[in-house]
Order: structure tokens, then C-alpha cells, then sequence
């Protein structure tokens, strides 16, 4: 089984750690790492840093604060919700190409198609 970067003995030392360590991340890590074998898939350990600050979209950062749940990218003009945000980041880091718009994303005032699209690298 792949090791995952996630500090958990970092997080367990926050204001979160009854949540951190009642939710058993190690264990939780391990499972869904089997099932992804059993299911054919593998998992893959990104760097989370900055996966709802950077823009999905143009790769710009677009500082924002945590109670801030909606990524609006003054350069690219995008709108999508912070999570799915993130979440693009995250497969793009796994999978090393770009997937340009999310479902219900608005690029430029204008609403995009509601499925995601995907690009291959140049």
C-alpha cells in the first residue's frame, strides 16, 4: 500500500484533533486504498497545498478565506463552488492534465455546459 503524505499527527495537534483522531484518517487511508485495488484503481498522494486558492481553470492563485465557499476568479472569470474547486486540483495533480470547466461552472458571466470537459497536455 502506498504511504500517504497526510500529517495526521500534525492535524491531531489542532483545535480539530477530537475530530482528527475520532475519525481514524490512518485507517480510513488504508481501506480506501484497498477498496481502489479491489475495484481495479489505484490511489494517488497529491500535494494538497493550495487546491482551493489556485484557480482551476487558468492556474492563477486566487487568495480567498475559509469561510469564503465559492471560488470566483477575477482572471479567468470562472465561478465554481471552493470544493469542486479544489477537487479538480486534486485529479489534475493525480492525473497530469487539465479538466477545464465543472459541472454548473460559469466562465465570464456566461453559464458553460454542465458536464466537465477534459484536455489532454500540450
Amino acid at each position: 500500500m502506498p504511504e500517504a503524505n497526510l500529517n495526521i499527527k500534525g492535524l491531531a495537534k489542532t483545535r480539530l484533533s477530537k475530530s482528527i483522531n475520532d475519525a481514524g484518517w490512518g485507517q480510513f487511508l488504508s481501506i480506501l486504498t484497498v477498496k481502489a485495488e479491489n475495484a481495479g484503481q489505484k490511489t494517488i498522494g497529491v500535494n494538497p497545498k493550495n487546491t482551493s486558492q489556485d484557480c482551476s481553470s487558468c492556474g492563477k492563485k486566487v487568495p480567498k478565506e475559509l469561510n469564503i465557499r465559492t471560488h470566483s476568479c477575477p482572471h479567468c472569470g470562472i465561478v465554481i463552488d471552493r470544493d469542486v474547486n479544489a477537487a479538480i486540483n486534486i485529479k489534475n495533480r493525480a492525473v497530469g492534465h487539465s479538466v477545464l470547466k465543472a459541472r454548473g461552472a460559469r466562465c465570464n458571466g456566461r453559464a458553460m455546459k454542465r458536464e466537465a470537459h477534459t484536455i489532454a497536455p500540450a
